[in-house]
């Protein structure tokens, strides 16, 4: 049985931490103005502008933030500031982790890392949306959908995406970025797959790029563990329609002897306008209608 947080409602208060690359201005200054437009209270680290290269801080301070949030009772939910590079150096700390309570964790891109982990060794329900001082700043998100995944009493969630391979399946969502995910593969922290629905995405990596992870994991056995594979929008990757078309005709191929469905241009991640995905909890995929439709029961009662 999962771990189930409560939801979200209007003015609840929502930390917002820091495990990868530094936050930079105008971005926090225009996520801060998003949290508030979508009725919660942000609540920051101490220095959210500072950073060391590559990193906002210290794995051990990030760590010590994010209890800090966990133990704090006024604060609801805590959500990634920003991706980038860094969170990888989280993963040996967080046995120390004490969560009092499950907490509504959103997280996309670099932070996959603390999401799977999250949902394999917790057991907790996480969340895959748009990051505080990045997707929400940008303005690259589904406001109504955000919202319909985190608040409660609202309808179950449903999405539509292409079509590679037809069919049917029930299982558990489980997923992040692609280059987080075969970062892992053949390490203590490799994402659990058996059985389960896995959703895939990245952005700005070359054609070349993401085959050659794609085969990793396809090497690996990851693809025939699977209930069904979701693929993202994967925006900056491809240079125009052609070659996107090139790239997953020779995918569809190396897929369809799996039979499990198989759908891309899902809006999650590093999307257009991102939409929030639950992780941990059971979705059913159909493609008999000609789109890939699915749904997810976290949306039905909390």
């Amino acid at each position: 049985m999962r771990l189930r947080p409560d939801p979200l409602l209007p003015n609840d208060a929502v930390g917002i931490f820091l495990p990868s690359s530094p936050a930079r201005e105008p971005f926090r200054g225009q996520g801060l103005q998003a949290l508030r437009a979508l009725g919660f209270r942000p609540r920051e680290v101490k220095n959210p502008l500072a950073g060391e290269d590559f990193r906002s801080r210290p794995p051990r301070q990030a760590l010590d933030e994010l209890q800090a949030f966990f133990c704090d009772p006024g604060i609801k939910a805590v959500w990634a500031g920003r991706g980038g590079y860094g969170c990888n150096y989280l993963l040996p700390l967080l046995e120390e982790l004490a969560i009092p309570a499950p907490k509504i964790v959103v997280a996309s891109s670099d932070v996959s890392y603390l999401l799977w982990y999250l949902l394999d060794k917790r057991q907790m329900i996480v969340f895959y949306g748009p990051m505080a001082y990045s997707g929400l700043a940008s303005g690259n998100y589904d406001r109504e959908a955000v919202l319909a995944a985190l608040t409660a009493n609202q309808p179950p969630m449903s999405f539509e995406g292409e079509v590679l391979c037809p069919g049917r399946a029930r299982g558990q969502l489980t997923g992040g970025c692609l280059s987080n995910f075969v970062s892992l593969l053949g390490t203590p922290c490799q994402p659990e797959v058996k059985g389960r629905i896995l959703l895939l995405e990245d952005v700005n990596e070359r054609p070349y790029r993401l085959d050659r992870m794609l085969w990793q994991c396809e090497q690996a056995g990851v693809f025939g563990r699977l209930r069904a594979l979701l693929l993202g929008e994967f925006p900056g990757c491809f240079r125009d329609k052609a070659e996107k078309r090139s790239f997953y005709g020779r995918w569809r191929e190396r897929l369809s002897g799996l039979g499990i469905p198989v759908i891309h241009d899902l809006p999650f991640g590093h999307a257009e306008r991102a939409r929030v995905l639950p992780l941990g909890v059971d979705a059913v995929i159909d493609t008999k209608t000609g789109a890939g439709r699915w749904q997810c029961a976290i949306g039905v009662k909390w």
